[in-house]
């Protein structure tokens, strides 16, 4: 079945919209599309100006009785499914009218032109700021942070805006609800991605191909919009159109007896049945890609006077993931913070970095881990030396690490590899190794102040080249399990733990292609179900597979992220960034840029949750 979305177009606190009858009839097609179980969208001028009639209202008027029932009625249309985008801040200039006016600037005007910004402003962070296209974007999400609103996406008045402006309004959004402009007729979502671009690292375009509905001709353009429907017909095209819910309100009565009359012939309720015929389906917008491009941290091994940094993920349940550097070279440790709380991508990234240990462990090099392996909460982190078979930790108390020593000598276990995990659910993390020659496996439960002598786990066997192993709790039992890639076959074989032993539980996943050899494998809930998902990573083409987990499988669904951040040397990591138990992406890429840092926030974690 094809996706389709909806969206209510030029929606401000005047004109349309102002009186109580009129958002009051706004609020009768919200509630129909509701009772229908449509994800509907938004798309907000949150500033109305009307120079001509001297009205300048906002979302921010606190003492204005139209905008604050303006603004109640929002609140209401998210609770009841809307997704909320930011249209423009006036959606007008000079003496134009909002939702009539443009905006930002484009080459066929004549007179009262909205300004250009230079070229110049796009060399660097400050000089972005003071743009002119910068500050109306600012003031737009000000307003909805202000008014309590939630901005998921932006739009710009009329499609338009010159390239300079473009680019600036692509470094602040991940997502743009309109059609590229370099493919006007575009009918699927697309990632635009300039790699080495130096302030973003990809904007999401979700056109609308089906356009809207003119006001002059209305049943010409329903026919239209009906009779192009049906040529939806490719996996991945959106029957993605937009529409002036004024068109409706002749159609909408209010009876004398409370009861509301909304006459099933209306445009709008023609156009919705037309799509139940196909039949196609309506999302959410951020239901298209499972991943919104966020932050880009450039200049980092400068920036942080680091040679060889490797980022190490500590899970907190319930909060966002802490996060654990470690610079191999020169052998210190860090506690790094990330920030994706704000609305504007441009403002996230590395709220701080800061050291935590140093000349740590006795023998440089080896395998670094984090966990809590004493489970007292505190993030910790241990070090396997497989040439000596050797694991040291040190145990966090909250502001620093304190190395507490070997916690396993295990001659047996030399030159074998390490995971950590805990996989017999008592809070503390254990410690798996593995030998790839032998395809041997063996955990080393923590007893709080060191590893037990390690467990063979007689069932398990990863042997060959190739063998790429990952730790996670795929089937939402609390205990964490063990996932290997073969990436000569291209299959995915599970071992789940039963508290004492891990346990075959067979090929869960088979490529549908071959996938080559640099590939990453990495477990995490993308979807929020408690069970973790399999996200593959091609390094050269910079694709991201999610292969979500049913609990006995990966594929209930499989959705493709990119291409974006490819590269050879980059290294690609998952975490929950907003503590919301689903995991984000992140990339490194140290000869990107001077040392690279990328973030792509989980979409659902920009969702609404509708009301029921």
């Amino acid at each position: 079945m094809n996706k389709a979305l909806i969206r209510l177009e030029d929606i401000g606190p005047g004109g349309w919209y102002e009186t109580e009858e009129q958002q009051a009839k706004l609020l009768v097609i919200a509630q129909y599309l509701h009772q229908l179980q449509i994800p509907f969208h938004v798309a907000v001028i949150p500033r109305y100006v009307d120079p001509g009639h001297h009205v300048d209202r906002s979302i921010e008027d606190h003492h204005d009785e139209a905008s604050l029932r303006f603004v109640r009625l929002l609140q209401t249309m998210a609770d009841l499914g809307a997704s909320l985008g930011i249209h423009g801040y006036t959606h007008q200039y000079g003496g134009s009218v909002s939702g009539d006016g443009f905006e930002f600037a484009y080459p066929e005007c004549s007179a009262d032109c909205p300004p250009d910004d230079s070229p110049a402003t796009l060399q660097s962070l400050p000089q972005l700021q003071q743009s002119y296209a910068y500050q109306r974007v600012q003031r737009a999400h000000k307003m909805f942070q202000s008014a309590g609103l939630p901005a998921v996406w932006y739009e710009t008045p009329h499609y338009t805006a010159s390239s300079v402006q473009r680019h600036i309004i692509e470094i602040c959004n991940g997502i743009l609800y309109e059609s590229p402009p370099s493919s006007p007729d575009a009918r699927t979502a697309a990632l635009q991605h300039i790699p080495d671009d130096p302030l973003t690292n990809g904007t999401i375009y979700v056109p609308t191909p089906l356009y809207y509905v003119a006001g002059d001709k209305i049943e010409e353009e329903v026919t239209r919009m009906e009779r192009t429907l049906q040529t939806f017909t490719g996996a991945r095209e959106l029957a993605s159109f937009f529409y002036h819910p004024y068109l409706e309100f002749p159609y909408i009565r209010f009876l004398a007896d409370g009861t509301v009359q909304y006459d099933e012939h209306s445009p709008l309720r023609r156009i919705i049945q037309a799509f139940k015929r196909e039949p196609k389906s309506f999302v959410s917008i951020t239901s298209i890609m499972p991943f919104i491009p966020d932050f880009r941290e450039t200049r980092l091994l400068d920036r942080m006077t680091m040679k060889h940094p490797r980022f190490l993920r500590a899970k907190r349940k319930g909060l966002p993931d802490r996060w654990i550097v470690r610079d191999e070279t020169n052998n210190l440790w860090y506690d790094a913070a990330l920030e994706v709380g704000f609305p504007m991508k441009i403002h996230n990234g590395i709220r701080y970095i800061r050291p935590v240990l140093a000349d740590w462990p006795l023998h440089p090099g080896g395998t670094a881990m984090v966990g809590d392996y004493d489970g007292d909460g505190s993030i910790d982190a241990a070090v396997w030396n497989a040439e000596l078979g050797i694991c040291e930790v040190a145990l966090g108390s909250g502001i620093r690490l304190v190395p507490s020593g070997h916690w396993l000598c295990e001659s047996g276990a030399v030159d074998w590899k390490a995971l950590t995990g805990d996989f017999d659910g008592d809070g503390r993390h254990d410690l798996l190794i593995w030998d790839p020659v032998t395809g041997k496996a063996a955990i080393a439960f923590s007893s709080g102040r060191d590893f037990y002598s390690p467990l063979i786990q007689h069932e398990v066997s990863a042997r060959g080249e190739g063998m790429i192993l990952s730790i996670g709790d795929v089937n939402g039992d609390g205990l964490d399990d063990l996932v290997v890639w073969n990436s000569g076959s291209g299959t995915c074989q599970v071992w789940l733990s039963t508290g004492k032993q891990l346990v075959d539980a067979g090929d869960w996943y088979s490529a549908k292609r071959p996938m080559g050899s640099s590939i990453s494998l990495m477990l995490g809930d993308v979807d929020g179900d408690g069970l973790d998902d399999m996200i593959l990573v091609e390094h050269t083409e910079g694709n991201w597979f999610v292969l979500y987990s049913s609990g006995s499988a990966f594929g209930r669904q499989e959705e493709r992220f990119g291409p974006w951040v490819a590269g050879e040397r980059m290294t690609p990591y998952i975490g929950d960034l907003m503590g919301n138990d689903r995991v984000s992406l992140l990339v490194w890429s140290p000869n990107r840029l001077g040392g690279t840092l990328d973030a792509a926030i989980n979409s659902r974690d920009r969702t609404i949750r509708i009301r029921t």
